[in-house]
């Protein structure tokens, strides 16, 4: 067992919880919000810098052992670290009380326990904790928020059942109960990202309920994780099948949200189907089962991550500075007085949906070749999907900063300095990354491998070539 050089998967967590007690104690709980943060973020900078010394080896925590950092949570952690910091930064005043700020820390530590989980025990506790900021209302009370609790309690409950039964049977006997473990396993990935048909609450929750909060809950992305994980060991081959299933569905999942996307006007809504139909590409691109295909939804994993966050963001500060962003009845033409704010939306934006130049082209180039390998009619449909969030994409743009400006804007700020530094570091990694995609590549190829690995098809191309 290899051990990392210092405790900084404990340091990093241990520096959100102690942040989550100042915000809700300081009187200053931005600060407090944003120093933990920041620590956490080098802690997991320095546990990735690791990894990567060690050829991806998988390095355990040494102070807490039930944590490790390998080549597949390593990368995101420090992601999901630098998101936390992005949303404690740019989250306007309204939003930035000490028992909001509290409740993100509080998702962003789970998160991480998650990620950096050596078992799915432990993964399975992250996964809860981050649902508790929300069944105890830290973010205030909003329409439809137990009907959103139902899921995100659902999706534990199978999770927890799931482990439950791995924990009793031997993974490689291929049995009924081997089978219902795995197919609890995807319904708690299905509930938990809102794969079709159960996408409904994750719309609701984008626009009823606290934006930032629930942007932070969606990239955590732990549905990914699980499947991930899961893929890691050597699964029967009837589990094999049920992820085939599952990314039917989600293919699905990304066509359906793509096209129900153009009866919304509503900016919220619309964000949140284009979100879910990018998202869904992950899933898509490991259940392609080969390493290409599994390197782009890997990729891709930190495209929608710093994406999504960036439009998000932005349509949250929006609301903040005009009330009609709720539901506009034209073009609102905020380009005029807030041009920069216009420039992050639309480069985050088609960064998203994958514009020659950015990470995110990579990314969907490596999963539709992926895709196109092994499943033909999935490489088709992928290109579709993305056509029609790109549609939507300029749709959501055009509401919001073209058009002639409303009588009643007078004035409104453009991005302030707390806004706009942390978006241009979104926006320079997008497009860096879409100009040298090979570093950003082999920051994922290596667990792409072990995911190919873990699903037994080596040795089958080995034979085909």
């Amino acid at each position: 067992m290899q051990f990392l050089s210092l405790p900084f998967i404990s340091i990093g967590i241990g520096s959100l919880l102690a942040g989550t007690l100042l915000s809700l104690r300081s009187k200053n709980p931005r600060a407090a919000a944003f120093t933990s943060s920041i620590i956490a973020l080098l802690s997991s900078l320095l546990a990735t810098r690791e990894v990567g010394l060690a050829d991806h080896g998988r390095l355990f925590d040494p102070l807490l052992p039930w944590f490790d950092a390998d080549g597949l949570d390593a990368v995101p952690m420090a992601f999901f670290a630098a998101l936390t910091v992005m949303f404690v930064t740019i989250a306007p005043k309204r939003d930035a009380d000490g028992r909001g700020l509290a409740g993100m820390l509080i998702i962003a530590a789970a998160t991480q326990v998650a990620y950096a989980g050596a078992n799915l025990a432990v993964l399975a506790t992250g996964w809860w904790l981050t649902c508790v900021p929300f069944i105890l209302g830290m973010f205030g009370k909003h329409p439809g928020q137990r009907f959103e609790n139902v899921f995100l309690i659902a999706s534990s409950i199978a999770l927890t059942a799931a482990i439950t039964l791995l924990h009793h049977i031997e993974i490689d006997e291929l049995s009924h109960t081997t089978m219902l473990a795995f197919g609890l396993l995807i319904l708690a990935v299905i509930l938990r990202k809102g794969v079709f048909p159960f996408h409904g609450w994750m719309v609701h929750a984008f626009e009823h309920g606290p934006l930032l909060p629930t942007a932070l809950l969606f990239n955590g992305h732990l549905g990914a994780l699980l499947i991930a994980r899961s893929e890691t060991t050597a699964l029967p081959l009837a589990a094999k099948h049920a992820l085939d299933i599952l990314g039917l569905i989600a293919l699905a999942t990304a066509l359906i949200t793509s096209l129900r996307a153009f009866a919304e006007k509503k900016p919220r809504r619309l964000l949140a189907y284009l979100c879910l139909s990018q998202a869904s590409f992950i899933l898509v691109g490991f259940a392609t089962a080969n390493a290409e295909g599994i390197t782009g939804g890997l990729v891709h994993w930190l495209v929608v991550s710093t994406a999504s966050a960036g439009l998000i963001c932005i349509v949250r500060v929006l609301e903040v500075r005009l009330s009609v962003i709720d539901d506009p009845y034209g073009h609102l033409g905020l380009a005029t007085k807030a041009p920069r704010l216009a420039t992050f939306f639309l480069v985050c934006g088609l960064a998203l949906i994958g514009l020659p130049g950015t990470l995110g082209y990579c990314a969907e180039d490596l999963l539709f070749h992926g895709a196109l390998e092994n499943h033909p009619w999935v490489g088709i449909c992928l290109p579709v999907a993305t056509a029609f969030n790109a549609i939507n994409l300029m749709r959501l743009f055009s509401i919001l900063f073209l058009g002639v400006l409303p009588k009643h804007v007078i004035d409104i700020p453009d991005a302030l300095p707390r806004e706009r530094w942390p978006l241009a570091a979104c926006v320079v990694f997008l497009i860096f990354g879409g100009l040298m995609p090979s570093k950003i590549i082999h920051w994922r190829e290596d667990a792409a491998h072990e995911l190919e690995t873990g699903l037994g098809l080596d040795d089958k191309e080995h034979n085909t070539h």
